[in-house]
């Protein structure tokens, strides 16, 4: 698998991680005003926890990369757009 591949693999993932962080957001609170104005419970902040730990090693893990190709290839994003 070529490491632009990787990267669109990468970015599907990252979306769908969001979907499903909204989605549970949406599903727990109910309507969408109660969700907004109360803090989340315990089981609900652990939640948020672990995927602001996924998403950081993500984007952590995404800028390594582009440091990597840009290192291997200066013009890669012009080629990539």
């Amino acid at each position: 698998m070529g490491l632009f591949s990787f990267l669109k693999l990468v970015t599907i993932f990252a979306f769908v991680l969001g979907i499903i962080f909204i989605s549970k957001m949406t599903k727990h609170g109910g309507h969408r005003h109660h969700w907004r104005s109360r803090e989340p419970a315990g089981e609900d902040q652990a939640i948020l926890d672990d995927i602001a730990r996924v998403a950081e090693r993500m984007e952590q893990r995404i800028e390594s990369l582009e440091k990597i190709l840009e290192a291997d290839d200066p013009k890669w994003k012009e080629r990539a757009r």
